[in-house]
């Protein structure tokens, strides 16, 4: 290829090594070279405008990348971190999903978009940037031991793998949704005081030492409590409220605003007033395991 400029996208995925293969020093779109399997050889371009493929590499051995990757890198096949050295800026996504460990990982400082990781299983050597623009995904790791997250991750946090919130420390402000469904109690966590999005919270059996936000702008998830007692909701549920795992009514308390369906499948219609439980505003309906339409 004898020109150093390719101002559209290059699709090489039918490649498979590159060798007697030049790349332009510029590509103004993407670039996929998801099929190579080794980086010996390869000579990368200094800029790519767009997205860069190379999902296929297992190891960074070689490996040198651009300077500037306009929008997503795509490294998700590698399960080491040895040896590789990303850009300084990633403007968009960077993936990283088939990384066990940290172990010598540097990841740039800042990120416009996400962040995935969620193949690591302990967060020992790993450094996160000051700060995500979109979503952060660490769903492998069972323990927060020694994990520093960021300020602010103005997407998705993706924590499901979490059994304990020990040792968590979480964002002060998470833009859209918060997923620690595998969490089984509440013990020692501490939530924003606002949440964009979601909030799932599916795993807790007890509501003992939960402390909800005030404000989840989307879907909150309680699906795993059987009890209401100790429960203190927020005044405003954006989106669903699950509750389908509650036996029975007592002491439960809706939000002020629901905004859509509130699930109670494991109640019946008798059990429920709408004057005691709630909510003033609901823009659903309640949902029981027996409606009383179909009661004989």
């Amino acid at each position: 290829m004898a020109s150093t400029v390719h101002e559209g996208d290059l699709d090489l995925s039918h490649l498979t090594s590159p060798e007697g293969f030049k790349l332009p020093k510029h590509v103004g779109g993407c670039l996929d070279l998801s099929g190579l399997t080794s980086a010996e050889g390869l000579e990368l371009p200094e800029h790519v405008g767009e997205n860069l493929g190379l999902s296929g590499l297992t190891s960074a051995d070689g490996l040198e990348l651009p300077e500037h990757v306009g929008w997503s890198l795509d490294l998700s096949g590698l399960t080491s971190a040895d040896g590789l050295e990303l850009p300084e800026h990633v403007g968009e996504n960077l993936g990283l999903s088939g990384l066990t460990s940290a172990g010598g990982l540097k990841l740039p400082e800042d990120v416009g978009g996400s962040v995935d990781l969620s193949g690591l299983t302990s967060s020992d050597g790993l450094e996160l940037p000051e700060h995500v623009g979109r979503n952060l995904g660490l769903n492998g790791l069972t323990t927060a031991d020694g994990l520093e997250l960021p300020e602010h991750v103005d997407g998705n946090l993706y924590l499901r793998g979490l059994t304990t919130a020990e040792g968590l420390q979480l964002p002060e402000h998470v833009g859209w949704s918060l997923d620690l469904r595998g969490l089984t109690t509440a013990e020692g966590l501490k939530l924003p005081e606002h949440v964009g999005g979601d909030l799932t919270l599916s795993g807790l059996t007890t509501a003992e030492g939960l402390k909800l936000p005030e404000y989840v702008g989307g879907n909150l998830y309680l699906s795993g409590l059987t009890s209401a007692e100790g429960l203190k909701l927020p005044e405003h549920v954006g989106g669903w409220l699950g509750l389908s795992g509650l036996t029975t009514a007592e002491g439960l308390k809706l939000p002020l605003h629901v905004g859509g369906d509130v699930y109670l499948w494991s109640l019946d219609e008798y059990e429920y007033d709408q004057e005691v439980h709630g909510p003033r505003e609901l823009g659903g309906k309640v949902q029981f395991s027996a409606p009383r339409s179909n009661r004989n």
